[in-house]
């Protein structure tokens, strides 16, 4: 069994592995976060069902909670539709296709964060502490911070996103595209009287929208996806997301006749841009410095899992880590972890092409081709069986 276990981030994957060492009273970790503890802007994420299910092992039934909002059902339409409810609209229930009936979940992320740190104490978790250095010493791990302090352990956890400092080799961040446009719509009432627990995907050429709502009192979460002719450029620091961008532009770039998307685009005020990035690699382990969540395999985020498979990697690596798995953690780790997250880097990719195509004949195929999913159990299960159903418990989930 390890000794002490360093935690690099206090976002999701981080917190989440903490609560399931300290629930199997494994007390001797420390998380290191760099920035001060605050809550952030209010930002809409998806729980798909893999991840509840994970979380609900934490806590049972925790997405009782009515911070926790329920989604049934996902609706897809092009921006340039006249009427949401036109023969051209994909409807499918993503209920019926989880075996065990575990939720699909969205919530503003501060939520989910809240809930993972209620049960750490601040002897547990430390706020502005930037690593800069890392240093091997035999089986042992220094950690040196910005402030002068160091710690050691003999398992170090980089659990501090796509911009690792704990990394410290971000010649593996790649450039895209794409640019995210963000924001949650407070208090928003459609006259429209829109369901609130569906998923809406609007698809366009070289861009999409996704909207749902996030809360019982009707925050309605906005994210777009536009490709731009420019590559991204990184320039060695973090991502600025508190960068507010015009939102007559976004108007401009999302434009639609549609009166529900149209609605939803003149109430919204406040938006925010930032560039996307994704890894050249994926990197589970360097010796005995294992990676979990975009710190390991940051790729696009076109198939919301980027919540759920911070969440799986921290109990999978957990697992491990209980099951007094010292020598060859990372290998475990790797063996565990690697073809799945390579499979759902692949589906982001192909949604890629599928969302914003622009050739019309293509665009027909892929309408034949979500109608085809919409209407046969079994093509919905073949697209999403795999990925809700995902188990770490149990070696057979693909119903």
């Amino acid at each position: 069994m390890f000794k002490k276990i360093i935690i690099i981030g206090g976002g999701i994957a981080g917190l989440t592995l903490a609560n399931f060492l300290k629930k199997n009273n494994f007390n001797n970790f420390r998380i290191y976060e760099r920035f001060e503890r605050k809550l952030s802007r209010p930002t809409g994420i998806q729980l798909t069902p893999n991840a509840v299910r994970i979380l609900d092992f934490l806590d049972s039934r925790f997405f009782l909670n009515n911070n926790f909002h329920r989604i049934n059902y996902l609706s897809i339409n092009s921006v340039h539709s006249k009427d949401f409810t036109s023969n051209q609209e994909v409807r499918m229930n993503l209920q019926n296709i989880v075996s065990d009936k575990m939720p699909y979940l969205s919530c503003d992320r501060n939520v989910l964060i809240k809930f993972l740190e209620k049960d750490l104490s601040p002897k547990e978790i430390f706020y502005n502490k930037q690593v800069v250095q890392t240093i091997k010493d035999h089986n042992i791990i220094r950690v040196k911070f910005s402030d002068g302090s160091e710690d050691h352990c003999d398992l170090l956890v980089s659990a501090d996103g796509m911009f690792s400092k704990s990394r410290l080799d971000n010649n593996i961040i790649k450039s895209t595209n794409f640019y995210a446009y963000r924001g949650v719509l407070k208090n928003f009432y459609s006259k429209y009287s829109l369901e609130n627990d569906v998923v809406r995907l609007w698809l366009s050429g070289n861009k999409h929208l996704v909207t749902y709502f996030i809360n019982s009192q009707n925050d309605l979460s906005f994210t777009g996806i536009s490709k731009s002719s420019e590559k991204t450029t990184y320039t060695g620091d973090d991502v600025n997301y508190s960068i507010p961008y015009p939102a007559d532009q976004f108007r401009s770039i999302f434009f639609s006749e549609n009166k529900i998307l149209r609605e939803t685009l003149d109430t919204l005020h406040e938006v925010y841009r930032w560039p996307i990035f994704s890894l050249k690699k994926r990197v589970f382990y360097r010796d005995n410095q294992i990676f979990i969540g975009d710190s390991s395999h940051g790729t696009v985020p076109f198939q919301a899992q980027g919540a759920a498979l911070a969440i799986e990697d921290s109990y999978v690596l957990y697992e491990q880590i209980i099951k007094n798995v010292t020598n060859n953690l990372g290998v475990f780790y790797f063996n565990k972890r690697n073809s799945r997250v390579r499979r759902i880097i692949l589906r982001s990719h192909l949604n890629v092409f599928l969302f914003h195509l622009k050739n019309p004949f293509l665009i027909i195929l892929r309408s034949i081709l979500f109608k085809i999913i919409e209407k046969s159990f079994l093509a919905k299960k073949l697209m999403f069986g795999w990925i809700f159903n995902y188990n770490p418990r149990s070696s057979s989930y693909f119903f």
